[in-house]
């Protein structure tokens, strides 16, 4: 199968999430905003992958190709072409599809490691979310960073999980929101925690270092279900 990453940003890679897809395309939306408006128009990828950003999920003045990839999300769903948003692509899903992002949201930020609550209604959904939860069971801790999170899902939209503060996942239709970073890495999280004067760097990456096997974990599994193996 072919997927599709968007990268929106320069510091927030594919990071191991490469090492688990198979053959997939990954657009640098800033280098390429042509590629991803002619990608609106083109046949569909097997599968679109959402990266994070520090863009909000409104900021089109900054970001001018967030539309298109609102537009190449709509029609992913629409399709019922699997798409996994991570972090600011999680955001994304919510707004595209009405939602509501609260942007430096008042109830804080979430940085590394964090405990996941999985709700009651978790196995409903689209897009094979039953196998999906089934693999994700024993996933209990996720990496976060984030500022701006989803505050209102869309009409019909499923909670799976949530932190102490905020939804983690969330189903819509073929597309899945994972507020956290299943895609992080050893030198994601010092490079993110060093560029970040609020955060203890060795605090951060020993949380990382901790977790670092169920946290690979996740992110395998999430994409072997971008790539259809389950």
């Amino acid at each position: 199968m072919s997927v599709l990453v968007i990268q929106n940003d320069p510091i927030v890679p594919a990071g191991q999430l490469s090492a688990f897809l198979g053959g997939h395309e990954v657009v640098r939306a800033w280098e390429e905003p042509q590629r991803l408006q002619d990608l609106v128009a083109a046949p569909l990828p097997g599968a679109l992958i959402l990266l994070g950003g520090r863009a909000t999920a409104y900021d089109d003045e900054a970001w001018p190709w967030l539309e298109a990839e609102r537009e190449l999300t709509r029609r992913c769903v629409s399709a019922n072409v699997r798409v996994l948003g991570i972090c600011l692509g999680a955001q994304l899903i919510a707004a595209t599809f009405g939602g509501r992002v609260s942007v430096a949201d008042p109830a804080g930020p979430e940085r590394g490691v964090i405990p996941l609550v999985w709700g009651t209604n978790d196995q409903a959904g689209g897009g094979g979310a039953v196998p999906l939860r089934m693999a994700l069971a024993s996933t209990h801790t996720v990496f976060a960073d984030h500022g701006d999170a989803i505050v209102e899902l869309p009409h019909g939209a499923r909670e799976w999980a949530r932190s102490s503060k905020y939804t983690q996942i969330f189903s819509y239709g073929s597309a899945l929101g994972v507020q956290f970073h299943p895609e992080i890495t050893r030198e994601i999280a010092t490079v993110w925690a060093a560029t970040n004067e609020d955060v203890d760097t060795e605090d951060i990456v020993a949380g990382y270092d901790a977790h670092e096997g169920e946290l690979a974990a996740t992110c395998k599994t999430l994409a072997d279900w971008v790539s259809g193996i389950f």
